[in-house]
Order: structure tokens, then sequence, then C-alpha cells
């Protein structure tokens, strides 16, 4: 895409326009689409969640095949639907206009990812609810298994990601001779996507469900009104689940934009020492994403069942204290070698840290809200995406070239201070408990109720 800009006369601020626009976008469209994931009984659901593979059961020896609406796979289509809309403007529309508008369609409706990984969530909710539905003693496998679990998924899922950004370039570098080409090759891989969110079995909770359309209706309405998981409820810190959310959401919000802040004076920092080059980049990239799949796909989950649920803790506050000590070595060596050593560290620090918080925020919320609440976290970096790149030309302006770099590592610091008071407060122990909590009436205590 790169090229394909320079060959249409993108500068500099017209990437940068783009790139904020895109931004707000994904800002509007994770919290929207994370919303309607959750939703059954929507118009959306009930027309491209209605089309899959279903639950086959034997019925007086004969096989139904049942399809219960979804909001998880008509996002996961309409997501798909999007990706193809964009390709096709692309390739039908040879200037800087339709290159525009290429990019609308995918920033506000493409955000498969954050639906997978709340559809990751559905799937260890019947998981680990399944020994007590058949009756079976619950302490067949310890209390850290469900959590490694968790999150050895979530990093196969950020692995395949990951492998994908990096073969991806690879393979239209290498395969594709024109533009045009690699956008049919595009084409050809989402409707294999497609294809298989055709297949894709939806969790066993939302399979057995046997309402009317009626009934999904009004529950999907009644669950609106009442849900803790929208912005304004999350920041009235009424519930010991929302409390959970909003550390969560402090923590994303502020890696973000140490990323975006530090991402102001890196590229020019290794121009000026090393006079990296667009190869130089790509290698690096590709380091970055081998480094990144092994932490996500492998290390995490070990670290996670080494360390246990009660250890989680020290291996985010471990995670804060290499990422913001790594940028500080890597921003001043004059080794490249160094470097590439350091990013080792801060790669899968960075990998490690995300797939333990992408666990944790599934496990607190009910499946009926994974989606809203993944949104709503997602939205919140987009948010850091438009405000972190400014915000470090401003420090960097008026405060010294070095001083972004003090930034991120005082926001690390300061993440690593605040973990350590209130990660295993709120948010660990939230995960340990059976129920959900609600502020009483009266007295101001909180009332445990069963699920």
């Amino acid at each position: 895409m790169q090229s394909r800009r320079d060959e249409l006369g993108c500068d500099s601020l017209c990437y940068g326009t783009m790139t904020s626009v895109r931004s707000a976008l994904g800002l509007v469209g994770t919290a929207v689409m994370g919303r309607l994931s959750d939703k059954n009984g929507s118009m959306l659901a009930l027309t491209l969640g209605s089309v899959g593979k279903g639950m086959t059961s034997v019925v007086d020896g004969a096989t139904i095949n049942t399809i219960s609406p979804s909001g998880r796979r008509a996002c996961l289509f309409l997501g798909t639907i999007a990706t193809l809309l964009g390709l096709a403007i692309a390739v039908s529309m040879d200037s800087l206009h339709g290159l525009w508008l290429s990019m609308i369609p995918g920033a506000l409706l493409q955000h498969n990812f954050d639906v997978f990984k709340a559809l990751l969530s559905e799937y260890h909710n019947d998981i680990e609810h399944e020994p007590k539905n058949n009756g079976s003693d619950a302490k067949d496998g310890s209390n850290e298994a469900p959590v490694s679990s968790r999150s050895g998924s979530v990093g196969k899922l950020g692995m395949a990601a990951g492998i994908s950004f990096m073969i991806g370039p690879l393979i239209a570098a290498v395969a594709s001779p024109t533009f045009r080409f690699a956008v049919y090759f595009a084409i050809v891989c989402t409707l294999a996507s497609g294809l298989v969110i055709f297949y894709l079995p939806m969790p066993v909770a939302l399979a057995q469900q046997k309402e009317s359309e009626h009934n999904i209706h009004e529950k999907d309405h009644l669950q609106a009104q009442k849900s803790e998981f929208t912005l304004m409820n999350l920041l009235k810190l009424r519930t010991s689940k929302s409390r959970a959310a909003v550390i969560l959401l402090v923590i994303r919000l502020n890696m973000a934009l140490a990323f975006h802040i530090f991402n102001t004076i890196w590229p020019a920092s290794l121009k000026a020492r090393f006079n990296f080059g667009p190869s130089d980049h790509a290698k690096f990239m590709s380091f970055f994403g081998v480094t990144y799949a092994f932490s996500q796909g492998f290390l995490a989950k070990r670290l996670v069942a080494l360390w246990g649920k009660d250890g989680k803790v020290y291996i985010i506050m471990a995670c804060c204290a290499v990422l913001g000590a790594g940028r500080y070595v890597a921003y001043y060596t004059e080794s490249l070698v160094v470097i590439y050593a350091t990013f080792l560290f801060i790669i899968n620090a960075l990998g490690t840290l995300n797939t333990v918080l992408t666990a944790d925020t599934g496990s607190i919320a009910p499946s009926n809200e994974v989606g809203g609440l993944f949104g709503i976290l997602q939205a919140a970096e987009s948010a850091a995406g438009m405000i972190g790149p400014f915000l470090g030309g401003v420090i960097s302006h008026y405060l010294g070239k070095d001083a972004p770099l003090i930034a991120v590592v005082g926001v690390y610091g300061s993440l690593f201070a605040f973990v350590s008071w209130g990660y295993e407060r709120y948010v660990t122990s939230t995960n340990n408990d059976d129920g959900v909590y609600e502020e009483g009436i009266s007295g101001g205590k909180e009332v445990k109720k069963s699920i």
C-alpha cells in the first residue's frame, strides 16, 4: 500500500490525515461492532447471523440441523463484506479519491479480530461450565488450568495474526508484479475467510437456545437497559466487574499512548544512527512478527501456567518494566545488535502482556456483553492513536527531542505502580468470583447474585 500511495501522490500530509480519519472511524466502529456482536436478536443477527452451519442433533432417528441467530457470526460476515467492498473500490478507482474511499468500509466495519476474541471467550465459558452442567466434579482440574487455557487460545489467535502480517507483505513482494494482482489475491483470501466463517461452530450456549424471536428481542432490549459494560456505566464504578474493566481500560489506553508517543521519535532515531532504509525496516518488521507470534503462541501460556492466576500481576509488572527500560536502552545504544537483542525482550513482553490482558478481559464479562467490552477497549486504543502522535510531537517540540522517550518511560513506570496497587485487588479477585456483584440500594454494600 505504501507504493500505491506514492504512485497516487499521497504525501506525508495526505497519509497523516488518512491515518487520523481511519482512527476516528475505528473509534466509532469498534464500539458499535462490539455491541452489535452481543445482540443475537438484532436484525443483523437474524439475517446475516442466521447464515452458516448450525448444530446437528438426532431426534427420533432424524437428523436435524438448527441454526440460532448469532450476532458474532453476523459481525464477522459484515467485516468480510466490508473488506471485499474496500478491495473492489481500490481496484476499480485508480485515483487518490478511490484510495480514500477504499479505506472507509474496512476502518468502520472490519473489526473481526475483536469479535474473534469475544467468540473465544464464549468457547471457554462453555468449557468451564461443562463439568457443572454434566454434574461431574468441578475440581477435576486446577484453578490455573482455565486461566492458562484462555491465555493459550488468545495467544494462538495473536500468533496467527502476527504470522499473517509477516507473510502477507512477503507474498505480495515476491508473487505479485502489479497492484491489481495483489488486490485480486487479497479478494480470494477474503472469500476463503468468509467460507471458514460459514462453517465456524457457534458456542454451545448460543446453539442450544430455544427462544422465540419475540423473546430474543425482549431479552436484547432488557440487556441494553441494564448493561454494565457501557462506557458511562463503567465510569460510575458501581460494581466489581466495572471496576475491573476500568483497570484494564486504563492499562490499555496508556500502553497505546506510550506506543504512539514513542513512534514519533523512533523512526528518525534509527535513520540518524544507522541510516535505516526500507529494506532494513522490512527485516526489522519480519523479526518483530516472528518474535511476537512466538510470544503469543508459546511463551504467554507457559508463563501463566507457571505463575498461576495469583502470579499474573507479577508477570504484568515485569512486562511493564521491560517495555519501559527496553525502549530507553534501544533509543540510546549505538549497536544494532543491542537493538535487536533489546527488542527481543520488548516484543516478548508486549505479546505476553497483551495475551494476559485479553484473557482477563474475556473472563470478567458475561458472554452476552463481552463483545461490547472488547469494543470499548479497542475504541480507547483508537483514541490513543489519534492523540498519541500529536502529543508526542508537542512534547518533542516544546521539551526537546528526547522528551517523548522520558514520557514513555514515565508512562510504563506509572503503569508498574498502578498494576501493583490495583490489578490483584480489582481484576484477579473479580475473576475468582463466581457471581456478579450489584450495588445494594441501601447501605451501599455489594450483594452477590448467582449467575
